[in-house]
């Protein structure tokens, strides 16, 4: 089997694609099945650890910074260990404007046609 290239944007996408995924589904997915990794993830709420490779565990803590996806962890356990990821809706998005459309401020700052004047 092909491996999937993992990158932030491929990883970003794969769990945008659903509404949870699990660590399992991950290493499934970017053919990261070789060998038991347990990786310590440094993220807002402190140390995690989580069944990934070093480099794929960095991707998903760079993504969970930036705050576009959050982390399960794994209940009943005092350490912190990651089950899955879920993406966090409407974070961080960027919508691009066009060039012939006014900047989403302009818009703002710019009241409505007063209705009442245009009628007298």
């Amino acid at each position: 089997m092909p491996k999937k290239r993992l990158s932030k944007s491929s990883l970003l996408w794969f769990i945008r694609s659903r509404s949870y995924v699990s660590i399992p589904d991950i290493r499934r997915r970017f053919n990261l099945t070789a060998g038991d990794d347990v990786t310590v993830m440094v993220v807002p709420d402190g140390r995690v650890y989580v069944g990934l490779p070093s480099e794929a565990a960095r991707v998903l803590a760079d993504l969970v910074r930036e705050g576009r996806v959050g982390l399960e962890l794994a209940p009943g356990i005092l350490a912190k260990a990651v089950t899955g990821a879920y993406i966090i809706p409407g974070r961080h998005e960027r919508a691009v404007p066009s060039s012939n459309a006014p900047a989403a401020e302009d818009e703002h700052e710019q009241a409505p046609p007063d209705e009442s004047a245009a009628a007298s």
